[in-house]
């Protein structure tokens, strides 16, 4: 960034020029408030926020969203980097905007006090604004199977580490697509998380998953434990479905039993 050469009586002169601008003022804290034409999903206008460094050599510009998109997806009980895809999203959306993240504020950096150079930085910036809240309604955050989504929402609020998408080496050198891999103290686990859209979704999961571990049971994986999560709340799956995985894992109804998963994998 570059030492700042107008004031912000000036600068909000430029900003009131900007067609990226709806309105401006300056807030208590001496920042330049901007509202743009933007919108979260609630319909409330994307502000963003003019500010200058204190107490360095140079004077220098930041645009900042002052955590307002955090504190959306908050009030919206949807934490921004809940999952390994949310975290993945993310990082693609600040890197494809050029766009920092520090402490729950989404801002970007000023090179030149000058028109073209803050309407590109109110546009990156509102934009990651406007993606990053779609965490909370986009259906695209959502897998093929939205229930191995809320299984692993459940690992990050209970604070297990894991790996999405492993790949094992079967019985006949095949690679074994595994949903996770769970981490503790005491111990590992392979987990796979069974669909539950329909009865014949529920059975071809079921049938699958059996098959894959199959394939590990015997195979020089036995440090892990072998974990099926399927749906409570789904009476789908069948019982002779049920019967054959309790012969290679141990299945666990979630979320009814979730302090059980909980300590199935933890201890």
């Amino acid at each position: 960034m570059v030492q700042m050469k107008m004031d912000c009586s000036a600068l909000e002169r430029i900003a009131h020029t900007l067609p990226l601008v709806r309105a401006c003022d300056v807030v208590r804290n001496g920042s330049l408030r901007m509202s743009t034409p933007f919108t979260y999903p609630n319909g409330d206008y994307i502000d963003v926020f003019l500010e200058s460094s204190k107490g360095t050599l140079f004077r220098t510009l930041s645009l900042s969203d002052y955590g307002q998109t955090s504190l959306y997806l908050r009030s919206a009980q949807v934490q921004m980097e809940g999952t390994a895809r949310k975290k993945e999203i993310l990082l693609t959306i600040l890197a494809n905007l050029n766009v920092k993240m520090s402490n729950g504020d989404l801002f970007v950096d000023i090179e030149e006090p000058e028109p073209d150079d803050l309407t590109d930085a109110i546009f990156r910036l509102s934009q990651a604004c406007l993606r990053i809240s779609e965490f909370a309604s986009h259906q695209r955050l959502r897998s093929t199977n939205p229930f191995r989504d809320d299984v692993e929402g459940f690992f990050e609020a209970s604070g297990l580490s894991y790996i999405p998408d492993v790949k094992v080496t079967g019985r006949f050198k095949n690679s074994v697509p595994i949903d996770f891999e769970v981490f503790s103290k005491e111990k590992r686990s392979y987990v796979c998380v069974l669909a539950s859209m329909s009865k014949t979704a529920a059975h071809t999961s079921a049938t699958e998953t059996f098959r894959k571990w199959y394939d590990i049971a015997s195979t020089d994986n036995s440090s892990h434990s072998l974990v099926t999560v399927y749906d409570s709340k789904s009476t789908k799956l069948k019982d002779s479905d049920k019967q054959r995985l309790r012969d290679y894992s141990t299945l666990v109804a979630y979320p009814s039993d979730q302090e059980f998963l909980k300590a199935a994998l933890a201890s």
